[in-house]
């Protein structure tokens, strides 16, 4: 969901418990920056709006079902946007073909435990081939590489399952 029109739009999605929600917090693109990098003013000093949006999900998290949408392309953001919500899930696309790299955004959003990071590289998988006749097995082989690299930096950074 889009966090731009407010608390009030976004809760009867929230209301509903047993789903989870994913509100945009900073995406993947360059063009992101626009909007998403706007210095507000606050009375702790300024903050990006992206971190702004993770805040504000925090608060909205009162059914524990909030997660947070934050592009791959920009780890350090990713880093902290998980400093600022070290339990929610976040849902990181732009890995592979958005040039968002594996190592850096499992390193940078991974929550302490190893977990509630979830990786999307949807791109990389799909357009595997383009040969009709190895389609499947090259998508497959794309995404186990995939979970290879994700694996081996959790055992790298120590939150190896």
């Amino acid at each position: 969901v889009n966090p731009y029109t407010g608390r009030d739009s976004l809760e009867p999605f929230f209301d509903y418990r047993d789903r989870g929600v994913l509100v945009l917090c900073r995406s993947s693109n360059p063009g992101g920056a626009d909007f998403q990098d706007l210095v507000l003013s606050g009375p702790d000093g300024g903050m990006p709006l992206y971190e702004h949006v993770a805040t504000k999900s925090r608060e909205w998290n009162v059914n524990g079902n909030v997660g947070l949408v934050v592009g791959a392309t920009y780890p350090s953001e990713l880093a902290k946007v998980r400093e600022l919500c070290p339990d929610m899930p976040i849902l990181a696309p732009a890995v592979g073909a958005q040039q968002g790299g594996v190592s850096e955004a499992v390193a940078s959003g991974v929550a302490a435990g190893g977990r509630n990071l979830v990786i999307s590289s949807s791109r990389s998988v799909l357009y595997a081939s383009s040969d009709r006749r190895d389609f499947a097995t090259s998508a497959r082989d794309a995404a186990s590489g995939l979970v290879s690299q994700i694996n081996q930096t959790l055992d790298k950074i120590g939150k190896g399952w």
